[in-house]
């Protein structure tokens, strides 16, 4: 008996998802003009794939989906013959099994080339690291601790790789010590106001907080000048306005508003964090829309009830009910804002070589955060380095690059 054969037939788009957005994407990783995408999306049941086998037919239903498509794969009779003519993309495999990171069958001509990222650190390599930095801080004083970040830092950076190529990150340990010198100065002077002054206390808060956004700004451009790939360096040109406005201004209006602000002021951040940001000559975008980030009040006016609701029987239940109550809402939270915030981020992000898909799940990352602190706690934080290393893993397991032409060019140029 022949193995059952499905058609992947065109939904619609998802909700929250910005149509125009989802079009772009469908455009380019079809290779479509407006008016064949418009054709489809004006259409609920157009087939996208004609009989294509049950492994194919799941990736085919996941990658749709990564970029905002719903899609359904309808099972066909075996007798039904057809003749569609696709082009097949053999490209990169990864080691895992995430099937964003798997060869995949188009229908339409030359497509997006799909790039996985592959991490190939382990937990034993960087625990050796992790120990020598905690061994070389303790007995320094933690003179030497940013010695000890820039080995971490490159250990995780020349362990990513993007096409085959490894990142590199070179910044200079001294440069690091004199910035952190000089916070430690500020907060050890706040320290000793506060034991003089109330009021010189609070004037002293207030110039830290306007010194702030500037350390933060010269900050990422130190970080970006000292990371590479292929030898081409990164760097970031925000203003300083902008910096202000995303680091202070905004989280400041989101206090007084109680939270309510809370989209749009990560949108605000998220924006400003890759605007003006370049690889070599070419920029990255952020097309991402303010609306898409709704998704994140909902669980934030939960959590706010709940804990509005264990302040209010505080009284009638015990204490430890309450405050499992206060850390389960919390947690999960903080695993819906990242994971949300993460899949925002980087599908929100593009350049003229190419976009970026991620594909973090709640179920899949709620497993990985809920393992690596039970274990962490178990082993007294021993586990730590094992932790990293999953969780870097599980970020490149999740992400893929969507290479064009203009990246084939690019690469060829370099060599």
């Amino acid at each position: 008996m022949s193995a059952p054969q499905f058609d992947i037939v065109f939904r619609g788009v998802r909700p929250g998802v910005d149509p125009e957005l989802v079009k772009s994407q469908f455009a380019s990783l079809f290779k479509l003009d407006a008016a064949k995408v418009e054709r489809i999306f004006k259409s609920k049941n157009i087939t996208l794939k004609h009989r294509a086998n049950e492994r194919l037919a799941n990736i085919f239903v996941v990658r749709l989906l990564a970029i905002g498509v719903i899609a359904e794969k309808l099972n066909i009779e075996p007798e039904v013959i057809a003749a569609p003519i696709p082009t097949i993309d053999n490209g990169e495999t990864a080691s895992d099994a995430c099937a964003m990171h798997q060869p995949v069958e188009f229908l339409y001509g030359e497509h997006t080339r799909r790039i996985p990222f592959v991490f190939s650190g382990t937990g034993f390599g960087y625990c050796k690291i992790w120990l020598v930095n905690i061994l070389v801080s303790v007995l320094s004083a933690g003179i030497l601790l940013p010695w000890a970040q820039v080995r971490s830092m490159r250990y995780f950076y020349q362990h990513t790789q993007l096409d085959h190529t490894e990142f590199y990150y070179k910044a200079h340990p001294l440069r690091i010590y004199l910035a952190q010198l000089a916070i430690t100065a500020c907060l050890f002077v706040l320290a000793y106001s506060f034991l003089l002054s109330t009021s010189l206390f609070f004037i002293g808060i207030f110039a830290f907080l306007l010194v702030l956004p500037f350390y933060c700004l010269k900050r990422n451009y130190f970080e970006h000048k000292h990371s590479s790939y292929r030898h081409i360096f990164f760097r970031q040109e925000s203003a300083i306005r902008d910096a202000y406005m995303a680091l202070l201004i905004w989280p400041i209006l989101l206090i007084f508003s109680g939270g309510f602000l809370a989209p749009y002021v990560l949108f605000k951040i998220q924006q400003y964090r890759f605007q003006k940001k370049y690889l070599g000559d070419y920029e990255f975008g952020f097309t991402s829309a303010p609306k898409k980030y709704l998704t994140l009040l909902v669980p934030l006016l939960v959590a706010q009830c709940l804990v509005l609701a264990c302040l209010h029987w505080r009284a009638q239940l015990p204490v430890y009910i309450l405050l499992s109550v206060v850390i389960i809402a919390l947690i999960t939270v903080y695993i819906h804002w990242r994971v949300t915030l993460v899949n925002l981020q980087w599908n929100g992000v593009s350049s003229k070589l190419g976009y970026f898909v991620s594909s973090w799940s709640l179920r899949s990352y709620a497993e990985l955060l809920l393992k690596n602190l039970l274990l962490c706690a178990i082993t007294l934080g021993f586990y730590l380095p094992w932790a990293k290393v999953s969780l870097a893993k599980y970020k490149a397991e999740h992400l893929a690059f969507y290479a064009n032409q203009r990246f084939k060019k690019w690469q060829q140029n370099l060599n």
